[in-house]
């Protein structure tokens, strides 16, 4: 379940706004009482994108969320910002930086890199280390 923040014609509205839904102690419920799910960790509108990243709450599909925007940063930049930062500390050492991208949407995987007529639903493997890894998932190298 994703809920989202209000948009400019509800925040007009101010407290005339309808709310059908409400959140207490990591618990989503139907202001009837008529449901209510409950999750390790509900994160409240007034918390950034960074508090998600930071507590590596991942996989929730929102290209908000992913991505951010020009004002706040989103999970894949600030990981790609903090991986440069900490490259950046070690200018004696030599990196190789490869990076897939996967987008996992009703248990199917679709790799991010590969052409749109070339895409097909990717699996995930065990290794007989026991080391996941997806299947022919493109990695790039960025130099």
């Amino acid at each position: 379940m994703q809920v989202r923040l209000l948009n400019s014609r509800e925040e007009a509205l101010g407290k005339d706004t309808q709310a059908y839904w409400k959140t207490d102690n990591n618990t989503i419920y139907q202001v009837d009482g008529s449901k209510s799910f409950h999750f390790d960790r509900v994160f409240h509108s007034n918390e950034t994108t960074k508090n998600v990243y930071e507590e590596t709450v991942t996989a929730t599909g929102k290209t908000y969320t992913m991505m951010g925007s020009q004002e706040y940063l989103g999970v894949t930049p600030t990981a790609i910002h903090d991986t440069l930062q900490k490259i950046k500390k070690f200018p004696d050492r030599e990196f190789l930086l490869r990076v897939s991208y996967m987008e996992i949407y009703n248990e199917t995987i679709t790799d991010l890199h590969c052409d749109a007529q070339k895409m097909k639903p990717l699996i995930i493997w065990e290794d007989f280390n026991r080391n996941a890894y997806v299947a022919d998932l493109i990695e790039v190298v960025y130099t």
